[in-house]
């Protein structure tokens, strides 16, 4: 009864692990590119529904049937460098990409405002990446600033191992008491170069543009002369601030913002090294499964073979101990 009693605890820890396996193994269906798609976007504090925000989004770039990203033409002039998956690096890149799409004047894929339940439902998109940006709002004596956001459209189900074309999300915010005129605050610029070794390859200055709420508000040139910094004193509280650059050539640019100040950084872009050309591979050897290929056979066998090795196992301890 013991010995049972052990088998059958091995056999169960043997079913988990098929299972989890099965379900990390598991195949999805391929996108479709071309299917019409859906943005759903909620905007509230708590119980209060934030009426007449104004969204816009913006396609970045196109998704293949595989999940692989093609940047648009729009966006290719910036070196988009899409890393990760709604993370951090996302996050900075949206707020980079917020002042190049107001310094080119780009046309939006869709926008709209939100209802009075605070719900906007823009249609028609094409699966893709998108840059999805938020006007400022007043309501009941609050201005409320969405933040600008990237968002893949399909998602993945995890649960039904499906693509979801019909996504809704919940913008983030802050939001400020409206205030009464001559509210100042300060905002300052500073531009970091990451290029050592490579200094000969910066232009000689650079044009920085400052938005108030998606509009420009002013232009300055950064220099050596100026320490490749400048401050705007004197400017209105309550609204959007924030900048952008004519991207120099060869450069790939972050922007953050650390207190009051932007931080506008390039990065060069320094040559690959030539890659070394692959052994000739044996043609008896094995290969791996391509993609495309299906994977779903490899855990069923996994656990097959191991059902049977401890099946195997059993059986010989038993015949021992007779």
């Amino acid at each position: 009864m013991a010995k049972a009693k052990k088998f059958l605890a091995l056999l169960l820890m043997l079913i988990i692990l098929f299972c989890a396996s099965a379900k990390v193994f598991a195949v999805s269906e391929k996108i479709d590119p071309e299917r019409k798609s859906s943005l759903e976007i909620i905007f509230r504090e708590g119980e209060k529904n934030l009426s007449g925000a104004e969204f816009s989004v913006y396609l970045i770039a196109n998704i293949t049937e595989n999940g692989e990203f093609v940047v648009t033409e729009e966006f290719s002039d910036f070196n988009v460098n899409i890393i990760g998956k709604n993370d951090e690096a996302w996050r900075e890149l949206a707020s980079a990409l917020e002042g190049f799409v107001y310094q080119n004047g780009f046309v939006p894929a869709a926008k709209g405002k939100t209802d009075s339940e605070g719900i906007l439902v823009l249609g028609g998109l094409k699966p893709g990446l998108y840059l999805v940006i938020g006007n400022p709002v007043s309501v009941d004596g609050y201005t409320y600033f969405a933040e600008t956001a990237i968002i893949q459209i399909p998602v993945l189900d995890n649960e039904k191992k499906v693509w979801n074309y019909d996504v809704s999300i919940k913008p983030k915010y802050s939001s400020v008491p409206d205030l009464e005129p001559d509210s100042f605050i300060t905002r300052k610029v500073l531009k970091i170069w990451n290029d050592k070794g490579y200094e000969s390859n910066r232009p000689k200055e650079i044009t920085v543009y400052l938005f108030c709420d998606g509009k420009i508000y002013d232009t300055v040139i950064l220099n050596e002369d100026n320490n490749w910094r400048y401050t705007w004193e004197k400017l209105e509280e309550g609204h959007q601030w924030l900048v952008s650059e004519n991207n120099p050539e060869g450069y790939t640019v972050r922007i953050t913002k650390e207190g009051i100040t932007f931080v506008i950084e390039n990065s060069i872009e320094k040559p690959k090294p030539p890659e070394k050309p692959e052994p000739p591979k044996d043609p008896d050897e094995p290969k791996l499964p391509q993609t495309g290929q299906l994977w779903w056979p490899v855990p069923v066998l996994f656990g097959m073979g191991l059902l049977f090795v401890a099946a195997g196992i059993f059986r010989r301890r038993g015949g021992y101990e007779k």
